[in-house]
């Protein structure tokens, strides 16, 4: 077996990288794959916030595995994310044990400490990547579920939600917008990020809280422009203007079918006012107002996390998988 880096603008290369990924994926309950289209213009997109590295490994020939890894640039740099793609045909064969061995001694080499990863599994099962993870040292730090909810279904409760919501908010607020961040809410954006890996629950994955500033918002606003990304976002305002809480649905427009929940989070001090539950009728709404073809938004939650757990259910999200967060450190 040999084990080759991507090079990301060689497009053929790109393009088997991908089609390993697709394959290895076809077993999950929904088509989680990201698009050809979206893949061939985001892998090769330079970042300022992480570095990846792609990994094609081929056995007479043929490529049967694949593994992505990535490097956080500005935040949690003693950490990478690794993820391996085994060929369903090919498996129990070693590949993605070469494949690993491979991308943890990269790790290892770029002084990092730490390697996270995610395993999908059946609601009341495991799969072959949460049982390679445990075989392969890597044990559970947090537990998800995740969860879709279907647009052209979902949406004839949305209303009476919504006169809940507002009923709710009192003197609150809430803003959404999917372009630039309102300069004079910039800051109070950028000071709710930084607080939000330590305000969620998250186990005992190896996590720091990411440094955000406005400067930071808006590099990635322009990064998002250049890469056909769309960030739809909801802020929510204390009586007195300031940003309390956020939430935000992700999708790429190459193929804008598939949306994902970036993260929610109402600031503690602010709950109890059905803030969550507006910014998400916000954003929701504007994804079906911008993008009609979109079918399901997905999200992921901790089971811990009861009050944002009962928001998605009666926005209609259901569960179809659990999102395993497994975590190694490097000796």
């Amino acid at each position: 077996m040999e084990i080759r880096e991507v090079d990301v603008h060689d497009e053929a290369a790109l393009r088997t990288w991908w089609e390993v990924g697709h394959a290895a994926s076809a077993e999950r309950p929904f088509d989680a794959w990201p698009a050809w289209e979206v893949s061939r213009v985001a892998l090769p997109f330079p970042r300022t916030d992480s570095a990846i590295t792609l990994l094609t490994a081929f056995d007479a020939g043929a490529a049967v595995g694949t593994a992505l890894v990535v490097e956080f640039l500005l935040d949690n740099t003693h950490l990478a994310e690794v993820t391996v793609y085994v060929d369903p045909a090919q498996r129990r064969r070693g590949f993605g044990t070469q494949l690993l061995d491979e991308a943890e001694e990269r790790v290892r080499r770029s002084g990092r400490t730490s390697i996270i990863s995610s395993a999908f599994a059946p609601v009341d099962g495991e799969s072959p990547g949460s049982l390679f993870a445990a075989a392969r040292g890597y044990p559970v730090g947090s537990a998800e579920e995740t969860k879709l909810v279907d647009l052209a279904t979902a949406t004839e409760s949305w209303g009476s939600l919504q006169d809940e919501a507002d009923a709710g908010l009192g003197d609150y607020s809430c803003i959404v917008f999917d372009g630039p961040c309102p300069e004079e809410h910039v800051e109070g954006f950028a000071d709710v990020l930084s607080i939000f890996i330590g305000a969620i629950p998250s186990g005992d994955l190896d996590l720091e809280d990411a440094q955000w500033t406005p400067e930071r918002i808006r590099l990635g606003e322009r990064e998002r422009v250049e890469a056909g990304r769309v960030n739809v976002t909801a802020l929510a305002l204390t009586p007195a203007g300031g940003v309390c809480g956020f939430s935000d649905v992700r999708l790429s427009r190459a193929d804008p079918r598939h949306a994902g929940v970036g993260g929610t989070l109402v600031v503690p001090e602010h709950r109890g006012h059905r803030l969550g539950l507006a910014m998400k009728l916000l954003t929701h709404g504007r994804v079906r107002e911008l993008f009609p073809e979109c079918e399901f938004i997905e999200t992921g939650n901790a089971g811990v996390n009861a009050p944002m757990n009962a928001v998605n259910e009666r926005m209609g999200y259901r569960v179809v998988e659990r999102c395993l967060d497994v975590q190694k450190r490097l000796a």
